[in-house]
């Protein structure tokens, strides 16, 4: 049998392809009589928006108003297009360990992709990350697996997280219901994603699941430990020095420096921040999960970040988005800390001062316990939501090969 996986693996973002590289190894794993692969799917007007690293690809589709804003960010950042250069370099070499499908389909359109799906595939897994937010894909969107699929339909840890649902067409809300209603399994990350199934009045069941990233076996990363490690030197980072790792802006940055001062090497994670003490924002996608390791403790405002640094056994402050979302909507970092008893480690802080007596007694304490089980007790928790989709799939693939 052939299993197909469509997600946004071509997205540069460390967490999106990290997610699909872990479903792909589980279930080909779980399933290693059958085939397993990554579709290579590429929407064009997503790509071209995402990491820009042209002035052309810069100031695509720019307003005027837009036009300017982005010119007084590259005079105010003018490496910033070099840097995304370097983060791409890196990203689309990461691809290569992916099993990916022979044939890459580029296209906005999804009649060319479903008739690729039907042509190659037994069983398509639709998952995960936020695939079920359109905002930017458009309507109809490639990652709902329409009706003119034959084949059984699956969603895993999928999520609508950052689109405003109960704000969408009532003719959209319809479609996406009766599409949903065709899955054999319909598999979601978060609280909100299971709001929006019901908000569209889909009968379909949702069962959570976790996020792939959850499932890593972190010590078979494609990762060389001595060449990373050396690497690592090379960009200043010493081994006999305390170090606590950020991935958030440059305000997160000064928030722990004006907390710890020097006490501790601050290394910069995904982006660039001048005040970090070690820069790793262009380290390739497995580099970046392996690398939490080194960590006393890591501050995030990103999903993947808390995710990873949890994995890797690396307690975790998450600081929450300010954004018109998450004003009414749970976040996905909260809403996984929440399933997981870890709530008391998310904060609102607008880094000028709230909060900040609270955030250090809390990184003061998970610094100071040096007994880290509630972490993998609490990962483990969390990987058992895998079993669901994995009998689903099992029952789909036994009854297929009768």
């Amino acid at each position: 049998m052939k299993i197909g996986i469509l997600t946004y693996h071509r997205s540069i973002n460390n967490g999106a392809l990290i997610q699909c590289y872990s479903l792909a190894k589980r279930v080909q794993a779980d399933f290693p009589n059958d085939s397993v692969e990554v579709i290579d799917y590429e929407m064009p007007k997503v790509a071209k928006k995402l990491y820009p690293d042209t002035l052309k690809l810069y100031y695509a589709d720019a307003t005027l108003r837009m036009f300017l804003g982005k010119t007084k960010k590259l005079l105010l950042n003018p490496l910033l297009l070099r840097r995304n250069r370097e983060k791409s370099k890196s990203f689309k070499a990461a691809l290569s360990e992916l099993p990916l499908s022979s044939r890459k389909i580029t296209s906005d359109d999804t009649k060319e992709l479903f008739q690729y799906i039907n042509e190659t595939y037994d069983v398509v897994i639709a998952g995960s990350d936020a695939i079920w937010n359109y905002i930017v894909r458009g309507f109809p969107n490639p990652y709902f697996l329409d009706t003119s699929i034959e084949i059984p339909k699956f969603s895993y840890a999928a999520s609508c997280y950052g689109m405003e649902y109960e704000k969408l067409p009532v003719t959209q809300k319809t479609e996406v219901s009766k599409i949903l209603n065709s899955y054999v399994f319909v598999g979601t990350r978060d609280s909100e994603s299971e709001n929006f199934i019901k908000e569209i009045g889909s009968v379909a069941t949702p069962t959570h699941t976790c996020d792939p990233t959850i499932l890593l076996r972190m010590n078979e990363l494609p990762v060389n430990k001595k060449e990373l490690e050396e690497k690592l030197k090379s960009r200043g980072f010493t081994f006999d020095r305390e170090t606590i790792g950020i991935m958030g802006n440059e305000s997160m940055c000064s928030m722990v420096r004006k907390i710890y001062g020097d006490k501790y090497r601050i290394v910069a994670l995904y982006n660039y921040c001048k005040g970090a003490d070690v820069q790793l924002y262009d380290i390739n996608p497995y580099e970046w999960a392996y690398v939490f390791r080194y960590f006393k403790i890591t501050f995030t405002t990103y999903f993947h970040g808390t995710l990873l640094s949890l994995k890797n056994n690396t307690p975790v402050i998450c600081i929450a988005l300010t954004n018109e979302y998450n004003r009414y909507h749970v976040s996905k970092a909260q809403d996984f800390l929440k399933r997981v008893g870890m709530e008391n480690c998310y904060f609102e802080t607008d880094y000028e001062g709230v909060n900040f007596d609270k955030i250090k007694e809390k990184a003061d304490e998970l610094i100071g316990n040096k007994d880290k089980t509630y972490i993998s007790q609490a990962i483990e928790q969390e990987a058992m939501t895998y079993g669901s989709f994995y009998s689903a799939l099992k029952d789909v693939l036994d009854g297929s090969k009768k």
